[in-house]
């Protein structure tokens, strides 16, 4: 990645200058600060379609790296690795949180609503990278802030104590039975 040289701290952090800076703003706005406003200006949309590029690019990139990793295993990897709590740490540790434009109402809740604010701003940013620079520029993103999480062991085990009960038993072809 070659060094950004901006006036704009986010774009230094993300990597990338945008053509259409609007999208950058949209993707960095709560929508208690748009609260009688349009729609479009807040990051929901963006989050939403940020949301399904991140998936994307996540599954493509395990789908790589690990050529004899099952599909459960994949499928384990990537809820952990776009998990709510895991985006919002890592949005966090990039310093976004103090570029989020929030609006008086969210303001005076103190830190309440900012992990959540957190991951769907990160989403946002991936999808108004697409947008701004194409596919390239939001896979280098998530190439360079996400990936480095990645790892054979995230796709071994369940984080969730029925389904790795549930996968034990079934290798014993045991079918439980809930009441």
């Amino acid at each position: 990645m070659t060094e950004i040289l901006s006036d704009n701290p986010v774009e230094a952090i993300i990597g990338h200058h945008f053509a259409d800076p609007d999208l950058l703003t949209r993707a960095l706005t709560h929508p208690s600060a748009i609260e009688s406003c349009q729609v479009e200006r807040s990051y929901e949309r963006l989050e939403f379609l940020g949301d399904a590029i991140l998936g994307a690019i996540v599954s493509m990139m395990l789908f790589q790296r690990f050529p004899t990793m099952d599909e459960g295993g994949m499928t384990r990897a990537k809820i952990a690795l776009v998990s709510g709590q895991n985006l919002s740490n890592l949005a966090e540790q990039l310093g976004l949180a103090e570029h989020i434009h929030f609006g008086s109402s969210e303001r005076g809740t103190g830190r309440r609503g900012l992990g959540s604010a957190l991951e769907n701003v990160y989403e946002a940013l991936v999808a108004a990278l697409a947008l701004d620079g194409g596919s390239q520029a939001a896979w280098d993103f998530v190439e360079r802030t996400l990936a480095p999480q990645i790892g054979e062991r995230s796709g071994r085990e369940s984080g969730n104590p029925k389904s790795r009960l549930q996968e034990k038993l079934q290798m014993r072809r045991i079918t439980p039975t809930y009441e």
